[in-house]
């Protein structure tokens, strides 16, 4: 593959790690330092908005929006009103490592955080770098790092509950292991699949939370072992990202080298079934590769429109950790294209890399874990590795398009729109077929919602605001579904062309009117 690569380069100081799609088409980008401390979160985030002609590479960034608590490595996502939530964090300026538990919530519409409740101390083991998912009816899904509990947040009305139990306050907790360091993806039937990190066992090392039970359930068991481990020489239980393709299945990135797809049963409540998925390539004469692969001891992936996924590897590079023990990461990157369409699957190195990797071991930002992919909704996704410069990448025409079957479709707007006025569109799949971007417990920066966009004969584009989604869930077929739209102050009255974008996919265009 030959895409290409573009810089953008942050604000002055700022190393940019999490990225978040707000649906107004502008990013918010975290900075992953604070004074005194580099490489362990800031409080700070800026917003990086598209210039007149949608680019992003000559966009221009805001003034910083601050948390109250420095953070990195937490739960996050965009709410079904717009808004942006995180919880926990791994670093904190207020809390010993993984203990923060603490969440904050950013509304793009004021530019200001505020405190998120949750109730302590019932709900203090979601802390640290926690996983999440946001569930397709908009309440989100947590994990703990210290036993198996699970909880869910419901932003409706800001209520805490402890999931699978069965809807039983008293009932035992159906969750086998921890979650911590697990990746979680969210399926077509509603369903959360996971990949164990602690806890499997030969019959079942997956699960997955049924949201109508309120349970979690045997997922059935991968054909080989995909998580990096001590009896593979490596320190950390550590996983890679696990994305939901086009056709269906599940592509899980295994930290040691070894893929693996899952495909659902027809029966949410069983468990589908397992299939080897390609490897890695060789990481030959390097005795601490777990399999002797390039490996993934966290990562990046994300599904480009064509249905190729750009994954993070490297080298499995030793280190001593604080307490001088051996310990293990993925360095240098080279970014991996995978393409699930081809006979057999392949697995090969990008044909052009991002200049913003280090090609030393030793620098922070050669590591895979420093890495998160971003999908915009132009179809190129950034990439971000806590350096002072984010990467654009611009995908060849066959990674770029997206089968015709894929994109949303449009099934009711108004034909006239006046500025500063709210209004409702309808169609099928306006959130896509997957949440297109994972990581893991790490950081959570899903795009499964619609963006509406503008443009002219003039080259102009102008993003609406959307808020008000119906659902959450991917890879809804036929099933007409809505979002709420409102057109900015500084839409200029005319003739445009209107698209609903869901992951970097675009509709067909229809005419619209604007008046002032």
């Amino acid at each position: 593959m030959a895409g290409t690569w573009i810089n953008l380069s942050t604000p002055a100081g700022v190393s940019a790690d999490t990225m978040l799609l707000l649906t107004d088409g502008s990013v918010l980008v975290h900075n992953a330092d604070r004074p005194g401390a580099p490489g362990t979160g800031g409080k700070d985030w800026y917003r990086l908005t598209p210039d007149a002609e949608g680019n992003y590479s000559s966009g221009t960034w805001s003034a910083a929006f601050n948390m109250d608590t420095a953070r990195q490595f937490f739960a996050s996502g965009v709410l079904n009103d717009g808004r942006v939530f995180v919880v926990g964090g791994e670093f904190s300026d207020a809390f010993e490592q993984d203990q923060c538990y603490t969440a904050e919530i950013f509304d793009p519409t004021t530019g200001r955080w505020a405190p998120l409740p949750k109730p302590s101390p019932d709900f203090d083991v979601i802390e640290g770098d926690v996983v999440s998912c946001i569930l397709a009816d908009g309440r989100v899904l947590c994990g703990s790092l210290v036993d198996s509990r699970t909880a869910i947040w419901n932003p409706a009305d800001g209520t805490w509950t402890e999931a699978g139990r069965g809807f039983d306050p008293t009932g035992a907790q159906t969750k086998i292991g921890k979650t911590n360091e697990e990746t979680w993806t969210l399926l077509g039937n509603g369903n959360v699949l996971t990949v164990q990190i602690f806890g499997a066992t030969a019959a079942q090392n997956a699960e997955m939370y049924v949201p109508s039970t309120d349970r979690w359930v045997s997922a059935g068991a991968t054909t080989r072992n995909i998580v990096a481990n001590t009896i593979e020489k490596v320190n950390p239980e550590e996983i890679g990202p696990a994305l939901l393709l086009p056709d269906g299945r599940v592509l899980a990135i295994g930290g040691n080298g070894h893929t693996e797809f899952y495909t659902p049963n027809a029966d949410p409540a069983l468990p589908g079934t397992w299939a080897a998925g390609p490897d890695f390539p060789a990481d030959p004469g390097n005795a601490a590769a777990p399999v002797g692969l390039l490996t993934c001891l966290d990562g990046a992936g994300v599904l480009l429109p064509g249905g190729q996924v750009l994954c993070l590897t490297g080298a499995t590079r030793p280190e001593l950790d604080e307490q001088n023990n051996p310990s293990y990461w993925s360095g240098p990157t080279t970014v991996c294209v995978i393409d699930s369409t081809a006979t057999p699957p392949t697995v090969l190195p990008l044909e052009n890399q991002p200049s913003n990797i280090p090609t030393q071991p030793t620098d922070l930002a050669s590591d895979t874990w420093t890495g998160t992919f971003l999908m915009l909704p132009n179809g190129h996704p950034l990439f971000s590795n806590q350096s002072s410069v984010i990467s654009e990448y611009l995908p060849e025409v066959t990674e770029l398009t997206p089968k015709a079957q894929w994109r949303p479709t449009i099934t009711a707007c108004p034909g006239a729109l006046k500025v500063g006025q709210t209004y409702t569109v309808s169609g099928t799949q306006f959130n896509g077929l997957s949440h297109a971007s994972s990581y893991g417990d790490d950081r959570q920066n899903a795009t499964n919602y619609p963006l509406i966009r503008l443009s002219n004969t003039a080259g102009a584009a102008v993003y609406l605001r959307t808020f008000g989604f119906s659902t959450r869930a991917v890879a809804t077929g036929g099933a007409v579904v809505s979002t709420r739209v409102q057109v900015p102050d500084h839409t200029p009255a005319g003739v445009w062309q209107l698209v609903v974008v869901a992951n970097g996919c675009a509709s067909d265009p229809m005419t619209v009117t604007i008046s002032a």
